[in-house]
């Protein structure tokens, strides 16, 4: 996410804006087709529902139809006269006249063993055993009237069968109405549902809920009896039986989506009480696409009118984040100018609100920081950069703590003689050329300047910033002003150049403010402070430019080249001490 750390707040809140809005927009529309597709859903299960039940209710219808047309049939004398002949022409033109006259598909006559005697459509051959069909063999076993849907030279029928009586049973009626193409158009012209019919599988649950109305067509397993969709559509939608068996998968009584040639049609199965040998299904069908024409038509125009809006929006929202940047703008370019340097900038937003207050702060601010950084200035002059940053940072509390440091004292040889040659004017000059020389080589080494002493200088290594190597550092500098002494000689030309002596010692001071709470002072104290300002007296006896304490020189020993000097008592300690010097 750098890209957004890095844009510019116009930016930021200009595709917050639009951001909302575009989210606002594509929630309602998913808000829109989640809503209108449920509905439509809905509508669709109540459809397919009511023309599954419309087809159950006129399977009853024609069951009750047939089975009350057959026993008025079987009843009639005539009937039971012409059965009697066993004619077989005279048997097949009164089956013929009886279906033409109670308007059935198909009038079968059968013996008193089911043996067929007259067939009204001529398509079964006499004497051939109906036992086979379930209606005539229940009829059989059990004397009574039998009803059943049943395959007929691959077409479903659904036949009735009932017993003609002589007072005792001289045969059989078989009456049959088909569950075909017929059919299942109407059906769709009365419920607007396609419908087929096709053969499942065993293992599909037989108990089916309820469900909406749409297309019909009714299937065996892998087989598609008749349905309400053209013999094109049957093609196209099921070609070779291929989305067959998705369809069989599903359960029964409950609505699913089927792709059929690149449309989405909600469906369900419903069962149909047969006698075949595999179960026989309704395929009830709506188009789902068709149904939500009127949902996208809804979208196009919410996303017509949601885009308008969105371009207005987005006119005001880069009006707005200009507004509102505007004076941000002129208070960035307010602290660019402040880091650079240039605190008597000063902002001229003339706001009463909230911008208004945060410019009046800056210029506040700003007005503190330039008092601030004269006071820094002049501080820098008096003391060390890093005793103002501490007394800046941490307040002027009195008090110290005990610390490890190096000690430097630095002094002018024979400086009484100089004084006494030149006017208090060119000493005073040549005093100042020397000691700014001799401390940019101290702060080179991130020392501190204690005091100035006249000619002599006080340096600090170790506090109040504290370095592990400190003890090197003061020696480094030690030589560095040396090395700057013998330039500066060089450079000055003087009668008699300068000669200087370095002393440095090392152990444990108190360092912190010492003074009065009106006026302080950032120093260290102890015996390592005495030590270092004797060793540099000492320089003058050993005619070393620079002597080293013995706890300086373990610090150091393997940096530089040193030379033992001795051993001698410092005034102020019992103890003798040794003393170094370095090859520099």
């Amino acid at each position: 996410m750098k890209w957004w750390t890095r844009s510019r707040l116009r930016t930021k809140i200009f595709l917050v804006f639009s951001s909302l809005i575009v989210v606002s927009l594509l929630v309602t529309l998913w808000f829109t087709q989640l809503v209108v597709s449920e509905q439509a859903q809905d509508t669709l299960r109540r459809e397919l529902l009511t023309t599954g039940q419309v087809f159950q209710e006129l399977v009853e219808e024609r069951a009750t139809r047939l089975l009350t047309n057959s026993i008025l049939l079987a009843s009639d004398f005539a009937l039971k006269r012409v059965i009697a002949t066993y004619d077989s022409s005279t048997l097949t033109s009164a089956a013929l006249n009886y279906q033409q006259r109670i308007g059935v598909d198909l009038l079968w006559i059968t013996d008193e063993t089911g043996v067929l005697l007259a067939d009204s459509l001529g398509r079964q051959s006499s004497g051939k055993a109906l036992a086979t069909f379930s209606p005539v063999s229940q009829a059989l076993s059990s004397g009574e009237a039998s009803a059943a849907v049943a395959e007929v030279d691959g077409a479903l029928f659904q036949l009735v069968a009932v017993p003609v009586l002589g007072p005792d049973i001289i045969g059989f009626l078989v009456l049959g109405q088909g569950i075909d193409d017929p059919l299942a158009q109407q059906l769709e012209k009365d419920t607007g549902s396609h419908i087929s019919f096709l053969e499942g599988k065993d293992s599909l649950p037989q108990q089916i809920k309820k469900d909406t109305g749409s297309h019909v067509s009714i299937f065996t397993q892998g087989r598609l009896f008749a349905s309400s969709w053209s013999q094109a559509e049957r093609a196209f939608l099921f070609p070779a039986g291929m989305a067959i068996s998705e369809i069989l998968q599903q359960s029964p009584r409950r609505t699913f989506l089927l792709t059929l040639a690149g449309e989405r049609f909600l469906s369900i199965l419903v069962p149909i009480d047969s006698q075949l040998p595999l179960s026989l299904y309704a395929l009830v069908q709506r188009s789902y696409d068709e149904a939500l024409a009127p949902l996208y038509t809804l979208r196009r125009r919410i996303a017509g009118i949601g885009g308008g809006a969105l371009m207005v929006a987005l006119f005001i929202g880069i009006g707005l984040a200009g507004g509102i940047t505007s004076p941000v703008r002129t208070l960035v370019s307010g602290m660019q100018e402040v880091l650079k340097g240039n605190l008597g900038y000063r902002l001229g937003v003339n706001r009463e609100d909230e911008i208004g207050f945060l410019a009046r702060s800056f210029n506040e601010m700003v007005g503190g920081l330039e008092e601030r950084e004269k006071i820094r200035d002049v501080m820098d002059k008096v003391v060390s950069p890093q005793v103002a940053h501490q007394l800046l940072q941490g307040g002027v509390a009195l008090g110290g703590e005990e610390r490890e440091v190096s000690v430097l004292f630095a002094d002018i040889r024979g400086f009484t003689s100089i004084s006494e040659t030149l006017s208090p004017p060119e000493l005073l000059q040549l005093l100042n050329a020397y000691l700014g020389r001799m401390s940019r080589v101290i702060e080179a080494e991130q020392g501190v300047i204690d005091k100035y002493i006249g000619d002599e200088v006080m340096a600090i290594f170790g506090a109040p910033l504290f370095f592990e190597d400190h003890a090197v550092r003061a020696v480094a500098a030690g030589v560095g002003m040396l090395r700057e002494l013998k330039r500066f000689n060089a450079e000055e030309g003087y009668a008699s150049p300068l000669r200087i002596g370095i002393g440095i010692a090392t152990g444990l001071v108190i360092a912190g403010n010492a003074g009065s709470p009106e006026r302080l002072n950032y120093t260290v104290l102890g015996d390592t402070v005495n030590v270092a300002s004797r060793l540099q007296g000492l320089t003058k006896e050993y005619g070393a430019p620079l002597i080293l304490s013995e706890a300086t020189y373990e610090r150091i020993a393997t940096i530089f080249s040193c030379r033992l000097l001795g051993k001698v008592a410092v005034r102020g300690r019992q103890q003798e001490t040794t003393l170094y010097t370095v090859e520099w």
